[in-house]
């Protein structure tokens, strides 16, 4: 496979998450997630699906408990090259995921679940001075988690997950280069945590994800090891707040271009701060409401990547949650996410994003008994 293939080939796996902590995961998995911003992610542990963040926020969620989410992402990165526009190359990606947990006595509680934190369809136009397009670059990614936590006291829990995950590419350009790729692979990954309650209410949670490798046949794709830390309190009957400082080890990465030796790009790790709220308007309705901000994988926005439009970031969410009665619940959530610009400057290639945002809209459905 040509350097330029490759390039497509990456970029279609790698930008779908571009946003996130200034790198390329996805936090998004769920309404909640979406609504606090991502806020307190492995310490709210109020349903099966903190199995995503923490698999030790299972010990939390008490008897039976499924949380189904249908999310979709609209992604605004117009590439502006030396030739002019060459097209918003994420658009529209629908996503879903579901998870589900069950308490097997006072000590054990297992679950599983199912999510896509993989999945775009790219599309570029008139790269190369106009004799290249891409009018298919997608790449599919599912993941199949089980997860255990056990309740070592009143205090204190850990717990673990696999991670089975299943990535799919399919690549197609036309002009300069005229191709069609596709590839599968399936690799785990581990997730292990702890939470600890200091009072019922008050709650910390941290949790390590291993690092991720999917092999294809010509090109390999990276996803780093990173840490969570969240804090939940409750403040009183009515109000929560929460929190997260997250670390991801992005300075081991190598970007598609570079590795392509076509620019010589320098990552660094990245950080994320995060702050939500979540408030009891009656006795059915609660509203979420979250900011964070990531840092940049690059260590210059002059010098980025175009398979990757990152930078600085900041999500604003907000979003309700309606009881419908005792043990079924709906929500709804709203989450925009502003980068910072980026620029790639090659001899044969001088192209950027300006302000790239990516916005995210989801219902979810959770039901406990």
């Amino acid at each position: 496979m040509t350097n330029l293939s490759k390039i497509v080939v990456a970029s279609s796996l790698l930008t779908c998450a571009a946003a996130q902590a200034g790198g390329l995961y996805l936090y998004e998995t769920t309404a909640s997630d979406i609504g606090l911003a991502s806020a307190g992610m492995a310490a709210r542990a109020q349903d099966a699906s903190v199995m995503a963040a923490n698999p030790a926020g299972l010990a939390n969620v008490s008897g039976k408990s499924f949380s189904g989410n249908l999310i979709g992402l609209y992604g605004d990165a117009q590439l502006d090259t030396m030739t002019g526009d060459a097209g918003n190359v994420i658009g529209f990606v629908p996503m879903a995921s579901a998870f589900y947990s069950q308490q097997v006595n006072d000590k054990w509680t297992l679950g599983i679940g199912l999510y896509g934190n993989y999945g775009l369809g790219l599309e570029y136009e008139g790269l190369l001075n106009n004799h290249l397009d891409i009018p298919t670059a997608t790449t599919q990614a599912l993941t199949i988690q089980p997860s255990a936590s056990y309740r070592i006291n009143d205090h204190w829990s850990v717990g673990a997950a696999l991670g089975i995950q299943y990535g799919m590419y399919e690549v197609e350009t036309k002009g300069a280069l005229n191709f069609n790729d596709e590839d599968q692979d399936t690799q785990l990954n581990g997730r292990v945590g702890v939470l600890y309650e200091a009072t019922p209410g008050t709650r910390l949670g941290l949790s390590y994800s291993s690092e991720t490798e999917f092999e294809f046949d010509n090109s390999n794709s990276i996803a780093p090891q990173q840490l969570i830390f969240s804090a939940y309190h409750e403040v009183n009957d009515d109000l929560a707040v929460m929190w997260n400082v997250n670390w991801q080890d992005w300075s081991e990465y190598t970007t598609t271009l570079k590795a392509a030796d076509l620019v010589d790009v320098e990552t660094q790790d990245t950080y994320q701060i995060a702050l939500g709220t979540q408030y009891k308007l009656n006795e059915k309705m609660m509203w979420n409401a979250g900011f964070a901000f990531d840092t940049s994988m690059y260590e210059s926005q002059s010098n980025g990547d175009i398979t990757v439009p990152t930078g600085k970031a900041y999500r604003i969410g907000t979003g309700i949650d309606y009881k419908l009665d005792s043990e079924n619940s709906i929500g709804f959530a709203f989450e925009a996410v502003l980068m910072e610009s980026s620029e790639t400057e090659t001899p044969r290639l001088q192209a950027g994003f300006d302000e790239p945002a990516l916005y995210f809209m989801s219902m979810s459905y959770n039901w406990k008994n």
